[in-house]
């Protein structure tokens, strides 16, 4: 089975990505715990942190906090969490090394449920545009 991330990085699986450089793409989870819920990842397939060289994870950290920034201003997130899963035991479901930047919000936890498109293309928008806002500052 081919991995999904590896698929989305090649533009054959789908996404709504808000980010993309020569090494590093972050899209919108399809089932997101909130509003924004953001997977950061290589385009270069690594199966978890362990593998992932460290000038390729300190790009990737810049991201994951350049994504946070966005969320919080553009989709007025009271906070925002970052998830890192390594191994199935520790709760990897997909073994291409990714972050979850999750925003959250004073409503309390939504729970994970299927992104509808209109939503994805919507809140894809808004922080993509406010990550452009912030590639000016040298994210990338």
């Amino acid at each position: 089975m081919a991995c999904v991330f590896c698929e989305i990085a090649a533009g054959s699986a789908p996404a709504y990505f808000i980010y993309r450089s020569q090494r590093v793409i972050a899209f919108l989870d399809i089932y997101p715990v909130e509003k924004g819920h953001t997977l950061v990842t290589p385009l270069t397939h690594y199966r978890d942190l362990l593998e992932v060289p460290d000038d390729l994870l300190a790009e990737i950290i810049r991201v994951v906090k350049a994504v946070a920034a966005a969320q919080l201003r553009s989709l007025g997130a009271s906070g925002v969490r970052v998830v890192q899963n390594n191994g199935s035991a520790a709760g990897q479901v997909v073994f291409h090394v990714h972050f979850h930047v999750i925003p959250f919000y004073t409503h309390g936890v939504s729970g994970r449920r299927a992104l509808k498109p209109d939503e994805g293309e919507a809140i894809s928008r808004m922080l993509a545009e406010a990550l452009r806002v912030d590639d000016t500052k040298g994210i990338s």
